[in-house]
């Protein structure tokens, strides 16, 4: 939404994801959470996943931060390779709960639901460019 956040903030936030991406291309979304521990006690998931490489990958897009960049290259190429060849869908974990935690198998598979919604619209919206 044009005008929501002052330049030089908009500009420090894609500063700081930008930084947060980890080698392999992806982000994972329990680096985005600070200290945040889950409900069960399990430890977080630290690698890369697909809801946080979705949603920051689409989420720069519409900032207009994709055009020559690196970075923007290396998420898509992760987003590409970690489709579930199985499932079809993206992977990812949920920060409240691991999978054997939830309140049934159902609840599990939003985050991947999620994961995947994301995913499709960054691979979509780079598809436009």
């Amino acid at each position: 939404m044009p005008g929501l956040l002052e330049s030089e903030k908009q500009k420090a936030i894609v500063t700081e994801l930008l930084s947060k991406q980890l080698p392999d291309g992806g982000w994972s979304l329990s680096a985005l959470s600070g200290e945040w521990k889950r409900h069960d006690g399990t430890p977080q998931e630290t690698k890369s996943d697909g809801y946080a490489t979705g949603l920051i990958t689409f989420a720069l897009q519409l900032a207009g931060t994709q055009g020559d960049n690196h970075q923007h290259e290396r998420a898509l190429a992760w987003l590409a390779a970690n489709q579930s060849k199985t499932e079809g869908n993206w992977p990812s974990s949920s920060l409240n709960n691991n999978k054997e935690h939830h309140l049934s198998p159902d609840t599990a598979l939003f985050m991947n639901d999620a994961a995947t919604a994301y995913a499709v619209l960054a691979l979509t919206e780079a598809d436009k460019h």
